[in-house]
């Protein structure tokens, strides 16, 4: 018997669930070509680049942007002082690569296996223009990294003009994503949730969201900088996923957990907690693309209270901190994007922030202790590396903001 005419147009013009999918994210433990870090050039973030190229130099090949021939030769110089060899990095001129190169790129395959860079809008974490008003050109080439790269790597280049992060969100390689909905909505204010899964679907292959809620307290920018709890302040990426929720495989998330000694004696704590738990709620009523069941592996947090840093106000910075009800001379404290949930996969290894140090509770060390059996555990095959990262974490990022792997392509 003949099909109707009528039926064949239906099925061409109906998309069918499970079709193939254009373009995808590739998960991160999937095999890469290359990594990318840049040079930032002041001691405090140097030094744990030099563990980072210590830990992926025996794995994977590393590009290293530097903003000019001299910071090359600084860079160089002070890498001497560790267990790299120099000469197999690639070493790439770029004045406007930002250090925390995982926010201004996204690799996706087509369906061939072959490379795509999307190219999103940029406001900084979403503090143009409303926060710092509007973005001179110079600022702007930031944001277009990106587009750089594409040219260099003469691969096509999808652009967009919504706003996202490459930290912001998480895939695990076919179609499923771990999105906070503020950070998105705060990115795209003039975009509907509908319009964004759309725009999520046409340039990066999602083909399922999960839509988390609000991220870690101290991740978040509140209005004009201001402090979150009395004389708290955060400053991290502005609600991004890698500080709250990660998949190690297709169907498995970390989330941090907060235990009840550490909710009661610390408010920032106190804050994530429910937080926390409204997220854990949302996962485990959540499947994949796929339709199977997400599994929860609960981690702690570290003692945020171990890691925060006073900072005495100055007569020179009163007029930044007057609004806000403080005065010269007035202690406030600034919170590192602290989480162990800021990991990075690569070939063979991961590598695992961790925090101890002489002095600290031996609480905290138990943490570091804890989640790195963790990690062996659902990673049995790679190495686990832990590396110390507050320096980092103090500057809104981690171990994952900091590098940006190069998937392996069909070229």
């Amino acid at each position: 018997m003949t099909t109707p005419k009528y039926i064949i147009i239906l099925l061409l013009i109906i998309p069918l669930h499970g079709t193939a999918q254009t373009v995808r994210i590739p998960a991160e433990w999937e095999k890469q070509e290359k990594v990318w870090l840049s040079w930032f050039g002041q001691e405090r973030r140097d030094s744990t680049s030099c563990r980072v190229i210590e830990a992926l130099q025996p794995h994977v090949p590393l590009s290293i942007n530097v903003e000019s021939d001299s910071m090359k030769m600084a860079a160089i110089q002070y890498m001497s002082g560790y267990n790299i060899d120099v000469s197999k990095l690639d070493f790439v001129k770029d004045a406007y690569a930002d250090f925390y190169i995982r926010d201004y790129v996204f690799f996706v395959k087509d369906a061939a296996e072959k490379l795509q860079i999307v190219c999103f809008d940029y406001s900084s974490y979403g503090m143009y223009p409303d926060l710092l008003g509007p973005m001179t050109e110079e600022e702007g080439r930031f944001g277009k990294w990106d587009e750089r790269l594409a040219e260099k790597m003469r691969v096509p280049a999808v652009t967009s003009d919504y706003v996202f992060e490459g930290g912001g969100i998480e895939s695990n390689g076919k179609g499923t994503f771990l999105v906070i909905k503020e950070m998105a909505l705060q990115r795209n204010p003039k975009k509907t949730i509908p319009e964004i899964e759309a725009e999520l679907k046409r340039t990066l292959g999602a083909r399922k969201i999960i839509w988390l809620a609000n991220g870690l307290i101290e991740d978040r920018l509140f209005p004009n900088f201001g402090p979150f709890y009395k004389n708290y302040f955060g400053g991290g990426a502005n609600m991004h996923v890698d500080e709250l929720c990660r998949f190690v495989d297709e169907t498995t998330v970390v989330l941090p957990y907060i235990s009840a000694a550490d909710k009661a004696k610390s408010p920032v704590d106190s804050i994530n907690h429910p937080m926390l738990e409204t997220n854990y709620e949302i996962l485990k009523n959540a499947t994949t693309a796929d339709g199977k069941k997400i599994k929860i592996i609960r981690i702690p947090m570290p003692e945020i209270e171990q890691l925060k840093y006073a900072m005495v106000i100055e007569q020179s910075d009163i007029k930044r901190f007057r609004d806000f009800g403080f005065n010269a001379g007035d202690t406030i404290y600034r919170l590192p994007a602290a989480s162990y949930c800021n990991y990075f996969i690569s070939n063979n290894v991961v590598l695992l922030q961790k925090y101890w140090k002489p002095g600290m509770p031996e609480t905290q060390k138990q943490k570091d202790e804890e989640v790195r059996k963790i990690f062996a555990q659902l990673f049995p095959d790679r190495q686990i590396i832990q590396i110390h990262s507050r320096t980092v974490n103090r500057g809104g990022g981690g171990l994952h903001c900091m590098t940006h792997e190069v998937p392996v392509s069909k070229k």
